[in-house]
């Protein structure tokens, strides 16, 4: 029913000539004019902690003149802030500051899976809102299960949340560790968003709302999926994952991402009738400004970050590194910490760069924040390259490696003799690379007892000169 009335909304705007907005919805007329609401959402946070005193003041502002308003995380809210990974209650600073802040609903993001499943039901039971994700089954694992859904009512207004969340890595599963999936199973979001389109909860909710941690392609598959009887029941998504900036409209669906690491606030203000939405404004707002802040989530922030032992020096860098030359970085010193020929680093595990001057631990955790266990391996040079082709981008220390008329050519050193494929040599791996390639990384050698992070420290504080990797890029793509 209210995916027929908007049909006939949009046939009577055109033919009265109503003027659309930016994002193609028609604005409204004194005839239809709406319920405001207004929505506030940001994706990706990754523990980044210090901007949500700025956050407050803006969404009390928000309540203070208007009674429907929402605030909505879309995901990966984990990894990536040391003084969040590493608190001793592993990522409960952010559900206490989203808590304050007065969060409505989150849906789970890969990273949220990080530190295992039975911290993320802890920090699931400390939240004062909701996390959903409408296909995850939980049933052979430790996870408490999410809601797939929840309605959120707000003077009457009724906003119906559906999380859906990526598994685009191996066995359909998210993009964390294969040990913290342990007994858990994923269905295409866009499939399981879709089956409840006909669910008596949804159909008379006044406004539906996919909360994604999908990426922007999942989201166009979402709508597409949503759109089966030529109109979306599905008015509008707010999505994560990819760490994308953008405000666009697919089949007349609003769909968002705001970046990523609390740079940028976003304000939806939607006039919604009888299931219809009638106009949309966007607003971005940046965190990074000189903005109001709340004394008292200023003051608690303050205390997170009082970790004098993230800021001691360990060694100083000669200039900035790009991701490549962070790399270098990474990759000889897990070479030198396990005497290996060879150590390889995906590069969607090197999450931030080291900067010009004092190499502190926080960099380090930041750099490498996901506690992956260190391993060394003997594989054959044909197996390598076999690997190496299927694989994803990675960075490398030890041998050289080239391609030569679309073949990996591995050598000792550069001009070399190839070395044969029948070649054994010893290589070094976090252990996340060698729990999705089990049938690469079976004759272990040795597994070492602390973190990929704990190596790169004590390789640090061995280091007499300041680290310089410029220039340096050993990728294979």
């Amino acid at each position: 029913m209210k995916k027929y009335t908007l049909y006939l909304y949009l046939l009577l705007a055109v033919s009265c000539g109503s003027e659309p907005n930016s994002n193609g919805i028609p604005a409204d007329t004194p005839e239809t004019k709406g319920v405001e609401v207004v929505l506030f959402a940001m994706n990706d946070m990754h523990g980044k902690i210090d901007r949500f005193s700025k956050v407050k003041p803006i969404i009390d502002a928000a309540k203070a003149s208007a009674d429907k308003v929402f605030f909505v995380s879309a995901g990966d809210i984990f990894s990536g802030n040391p003084i969040v990974d590493f608190h001793p209650q592993k990522g409960s600073p952010m559900i206490s500051l989203m808590n304050a802040v007065g969060l409505d609903v989150s849906v789970l993001g890969n990273h949220e899976f990080d530190y295992g499943q039975e911290v993320l039901n802890q920090r699931m039971s400390q939240a004062s809102f909701p996390f959903i994700c409408a296909n995850v089954n939980t049933s052979q694992g430790v996870l408490n299960s999410p809601a797939p859904y929840v309605v959120i009512e707000k003077e009457g207004f009724k906003i119906a949340f559906i999380g859906a969340l990526e598994n685009s890595s191996k066995g359909n599963l998210p993009l964390s560790h294969p040990k913290n999936m342990d007994g858990l199973s994923f269905e295409s979001g866009a499939q399981a968003v879709a089956s409840f389109e006909s669910h008596p909860d949804i159909q008379t909710a006044d406004l539906v709302v996919a909360l994604t941690h999908y990426g922007k392609e999942g989201d166009i598959a979402l709508i597409d999926r949503a759109s089966n009887s030529g109109t979306s029941f599905v008015d509008l998504v707010v999505g994560g994952h990819n760490h994308m900036l953008y405000n666009e409209t697919y089949r007349k669906v609003p769909m968002i991402q705001t970046g990523a690491h609390m740079k940028y606030l976003a304000k939806l203000t939607l006039s919604v009738a009888s299931g219809v939405v009638q106009s949309y404004d966007y607003e971005l707002i940046d965190l990074s400004t000189d903005l109001e802040e709340d004394p008292n989530i200023a003051a608690q922030i303050a205390d997170y970050n009082n970790r004098p032992e993230f800021y001691t020096t360990l060694a100083s860098a000669a200039h900035d590194h790009s991701g490549s030359e962070t790399g270098c970085f990474y990759t000889t010193a897990i070479k030198q910490s396990t005497q290996s020929q060879l150590a390889i680093q995906n590069y969607g595990g090197i999450r931030a760069t080291i900067k010009e001057g004092p190499i502190r631990p926080y960099d380090v955790y930041t750099i490498d924040p996901f506690g992956n266990g260190l391993e060394t391996y003997s594989v054959s040079v044909g197996v390598l390259k076999e690997f190496f082709s299927n694989s994803f981008s990675m960075a490398y220390s030890g041998l050289d490696i080239s391609k030569e008329n679309g073949e990996l050519r591995i050598r000792q050193s550069p001009g070399g003799p190839v070395l044969a494929d029948s070649t054994h040599i010893k290589i070094a791996v976090n252990d996340y690379i060698s729990n999705l390639n089990e049938g690469v990384f079976v004759d272990l050698i040795d597994r070492y007892e602390l973190t990929t992070a704990d190596y790169l420290i004590s390789y640090l504080k061995a280091q007499q000169a300041a680290i310089s990797n410029e220039g340096c890029d050993r990728s294979i793509d």
